[in-house]
């Protein structure tokens, strides 16, 4: 796992208390429903099982979403196969924040009219397209398969685009020169060892775990972007419950930044913690091998890198996934910043 800079989140603590003027103005909007029960706050939080969520995955299980928002909020969390789903768990009503990919983030932003807003970052990097081992082009790619973990979420997006820029064509049904078969990620492995599809562009750990099955990476996503850096996991919160719960907010990004700071701080046995949380969801456990290859291609930040993110909304209204490329209003990175003055970092900029 590459780090950055240790700091002492110690000294932020009993801090989110003093954060609630800070907070997003952003006008209620409905199904946004706060659930209260003998005066307890509940914040609904999805994720998903992946590496590049170590900072929420640690955070909940290793008790620092907990610890930092208080005794007064009921923390309820559900696991999910790939953004999208959350998506559709959002505008359901069943969830007031989520950490996903950019992608769905940014298809929810739009579809909501504004109604959620990225207040910070949570990985960067630990993407890639992992083919068999006989394919070493991109024109061998032509009339073969590949998958991604659900269509329209952010490595399904990166797949068509990255394809598209190599000329070959691709529509939102899967057809065209290269068939893609967004099914999910354990069902992609099961298809990989088959040699059922040609390969998959997909989230860590299933890079690595490709890659122990024999096949090799054509693609690493970094290798596309500025410094290798791209968002790849993102914290993304309902407005109304934003405007409603500052301090809940708050707390939640205190607790994610310091789950980082933790795994950051304790290499390698961080490397167990995680393994330990993903086996808590998936009821498996990564090899050591796959868990160390994996986490050395994610970055764990609280920077949800918006010209990343940017770049994102532009690449998926080209492919007709939406239906603008702006997302002027998305971030609302307040309550993030307040907390890194405390603890005398720069602020991040997200605009």
């Amino acid at each position: 796992m590459k780090r950055i800079p240790t700091t002492r989140w110690k000294a932020l603590i009993g801090a989110t208390a003093l954060l609630a003027a800070a907070a997003s103005s952003a006008p209620a909007v409905s199904g946004a429903a706060v659930e209260k029960s003998h005066g307890t706050v509940a914040l609904r939080l999805g994720y998903l099982p992946n590496l590049t969520h170590a900072a929420d995955l640690i955070g909940i299980s290793g008790g620092y979403f907990a610890n930092d928002l208080g005794s007064g909020v009921s923390l309820q969390t559900t696991a999910f196969n790939a953004g999208p789903d959350v998506v559709t768990a959002l505008f359901g009503g069943q969830l007031d924040a989520a950490y996903l990919g950019p992608g769905p983030a940014i298809t929810a932003f739009q579809n909501s009219h504004g109604a959620y807003q990225i207040v910070a970052g949570a990985a960067s990097g630990g993407a890639a397209l992992v083919v068999q081992p006989t394919i070493t082009s991109v024109a061998q790619l032509k009339r073969t398969t590949l998958s991604t973990p659900q269509m329209g979420n952010t490595q399904d997006v990166s797949l068509r685009v990255w394809l598209k820029s190599k000329g070959l064509k691709t529509t939102v049904v899967g057809t065209g020169d290269v068939t893609i078969l967004p099914q999910t990620n354990s069902n992609i492995v099961t298809a990989f060892q088959a040699k059922a599809i040609a390969g998959a562009w997909v989230p860590e750990p299933y890079v690595a775990t490709l890659v122990a099955n024999g096949g090799h990476v054509l693609v690493n996503e970094a290798s596309l972007w500025p410094k290798g850096k791209f968002a790849t996991t993102v914290l993304l919160v309902n407005k109304a419950y934003l405007k409603a719960h500052p301090t809940v907010i708050s707390g939640l990004i205190h607790g994610e930044l310091d789950a980082i700071n933790h795994l950051n701080s304790n290499l390698p046995s961080a490397e167990t913690e995680i393994n330990n949380a993903i086996k808590a969801v998936t009821g498996k456990r990564l090899s050591p091998a796959i868990m160390h290859a994996a986490l050395s291609d994610v970055t764990l930040t609280y920077d949800p890198i918006a010209t990343s993110i940017d770049k994102d909304a532009t690449n998926a209204y080209k492919l007709n996934f939406l239906t603008s490329g702006s997302i002027k209003g998305i971030y609302n990175v307040t309550l993030l910043n307040a907390l890194l003055k405390k603890a005398k970092l720069p602020a991040v900029v997200a605009s």
